[in-house]
């Protein structure tokens, strides 16, 4: 029987379903406008929301939209759908329990930690930082408390087994 999750692991499990619920939503969104004109959609919404066409971030975004191909939508959809089928399954698998989602986090974060110490140290911002410093502290939380786990599965397994084997063999135990 699965032992539960201790609470920094159900923590870390629920943000991650909530952000691979959100990357879902955001890739549906993509692939509904895929053939769709996202630079009229995108004017709309600036009237709708009476935000100035003539400020100069929306223009620029204005101007980006313009050029968007539907293949960079569904490249990008894409790989939106991929991102948030993982986080989905490394949420659901430490909110249960499973062992393999904490390695799974581990290594997934792990592996983007030099990237962003580099974007950190290239681009200083406080957000940045305080980014960099959120998923070193999981990392570390996570990684020690996997390596604690793993040794006690192990502990566990090799008593299991040595019960196994004095019971089968009461003469040896002598």
């Amino acid at each position: 029987m699965p032992v539960k999750a201790p609470i920094g692991l159900r923590l870390i499990a629920a943000m991650k379903i909530v952000k691979g619920f959100a990357w879902a939503g955001l890739a549906l969104g993509l692939f509904g406008v895929v053939h769709k004109d996202v630079e009229a959609m995108a004017r709309h919404f600036v009237q709708v929301f009476r935000i100035s066409p003539e400020n100069h971030y929306v223009e620029l975004v204005l101007e980006k939209l313009g050029v968007v191909e539907p293949a960079e939508l569904r490249k990008l959809g894409i790989l939106t759908a991929f991102d948030a089928s993982i986080q989905l399954t490394e949420g659901l698998g430490l909110w249960f329990g499973a062992w393999w989602a904490e390695y799974l986090v581990v290594i997934s974060t792990g592996l983007f930690i030099p990237e962003e110490a580099a974007a950190t140290i290239e681009k200083y911002s406080g957000l940045r930082l305080t980014i960099l410093i959120l998923n070193l502290v999981m990392f570390i939380y996570v990684a020690q408390l996997v390596m604690r786990r793993h040794v006690a599965r192990r502990k566990a397994k090799h008593e299991a087994a040595a019960k196994a084997y004095s019971e089968q063999h009461p003469a040896a135990e002598a």
